[in-house]
């Protein structure tokens, strides 16, 4: 089957939907379809090999400014939505079925379009909904753009063959939007789980490049974006800037890490490391360098979007700790396999709590660790998620 996708983010760009995207593409061409990316300039990679083996991957032109800027993440992602337009006419072969993610939020549209051009069935595979986060993070606060996006999503929710959902939290929220419940497959994103692998502390390369070894490590690992209220982790680090063994490490990049570090300076923290993305085939040591990881998100967030952050953390064989939601999927992970701990995102209080729990608990979180292998291997792996993915393409 041609298999026409549209979305910004795409190899060799680091963004999780990107390699997500990346790594969906490379087995969809295993199981023998044709695939063809219209996707954009990469945000955080200089890597000029842009060719993928067995796919067309068509990268139109576009800006690639600061995102934590609004007007220019808009800029970008206007570029981006009138070239991939441009693009879809140039395609060299009618495709068989469209595919649009959410990166940028009017992907949608482009999908919706070209499966009515070339008369072809469309699938929408949502990793966030919007405006839904805009609005809930405070940063959407236009009507005229928040209306637009509003009703963009919901002509394509009613209007796509089918929608992917990454969570049974997201599943919900589509549905309380009067979608067919029917028409909506939940495919969780994944790890890699011959690739990602725990390390062991004492062969691992990361804590000694990073004057890391001896520390007990609390990390988080992505996206440094508007969404995670990641202030929660500089506040922590300040409640515990006396302690010698504690380290903070912050991997990742974004619209709010300029912020974090001009915070972390002004507090004169010794105890937070940041640090840029890490290339893939460096991941199993720095997610495996941690003690816990942190998961955060703003309250209220959970079914609008879910942290993919937590795929890599599972695999490495390391426990969390989830300032999100109750209801939300990383909840629903924690609970289902004991591998992580849950605290509302507003309890300061707790979350001191479990993390000076955590530094005297090393053998339980251990335990917890073996848990979160033991998710990734039976549930949360990237063969199980994409098979399924293969399947609904052929039953569609």
């Amino acid at each position: 089957m041609k298999i026409l996708i549209f979305n910004r983010s795409f190899y060799p760009d680091v963004e999780a939907t990107g390699q997500f995207l990346t790594e969906l593409c490379e087995d969809l061409t295993l199981y023998g379809h044709s695939v063809t990316v219209i996707c954009g300039k990469p945000y955080h990679s200089d890597n000029k090999k842009y060719n993928l083996k067995k796919m067309n991957i068509v990268r139109v032109w576009g800006t690639t400014l600061p995102k934590h800027i609004l007007i220019f993440r808009l800029i970008n992602l206007g570029i981006y939505f009138l070239f991939s337009f441009f693009a879809g006419f140039l395609i060299s072969e009618k495709p068989d079925l469209i595919i649009a993610q959410t990166d940028p939020p009017l992907s949608c549209l482009l999908g919706l379009f070209f499966s009515k051009w070339y008369r072809v069935k469309f699938i929408y595979s949502v990793k966030d909904m919007h405006p839904e986060v805009g609005i809930i993070t405070g940063k959407l606060k236009n009507p005229i753009l928040n209306f637009i996006l509003e009703k963009s999503n919901m002509i394509s929710y009613k209007k796509a063959d089918m929608i992917i959902s990454i969570g049974l939290d997201m599943k919900q929220k589509i549905c309380e939007k009067g979608v067919n419940p029917k028409k909506i497959e939940v495919i969780n994103d994944w790890a890699d789980i011959s690739e990602i692998t725990p390390i062991e502390t004492d062969k691992n390369s990361f804590l000694e490049k990073n004057n890391l070894k001896d520390k007990f490590i609390v990390m988080y690992s992505g996206n440094i974006g508007l969404t995670q209220g990641l202030e929660r982790i500089i506040d922590l680090a300040n409640h515990f800037k006396k302690n010698n063994i504690l380290r903070f490490v912050l991997i990742g990049e974004g619209a709010s890490k300029l912020k974090l570090q001009e915070k972390a300076k002004e507090l004169n923290l010794e105890n937070i490391i940041f640090l840029s993305y890490q290339q893939k085939n460096e991941l199993k040591y720095s997610l495996s360098a941690a003690n816990i990881h942190l998961i955060t998100m703003e309250k209220g967030l959970s079914g609008v979007m879910v942290p993919s952050k937590i795929y890599g953390i599972l695999a490495c064989g390391r426990p969390f700790l989830g300032l999100v939601d109750q209801d939300s999927e990383v909840s629903t992970i924690a609970n289902d396999y004991k591998c992580g701990f849950i605290i509302d995102p507003n309890d300061t209080e707790k979350i001191v709590s479990t993390t000076e729990w955590a530094l005297s608990h090393k053998q339980e979180l251990e335990n917890m660790g073996k848990n979160s292998r033991k998710a990734a291997v039976e549930k949360y792996n990237r063969k199980i998620s994409t098979s399924k993915f293969n399947e609904i393409i052929s039953k569609i």
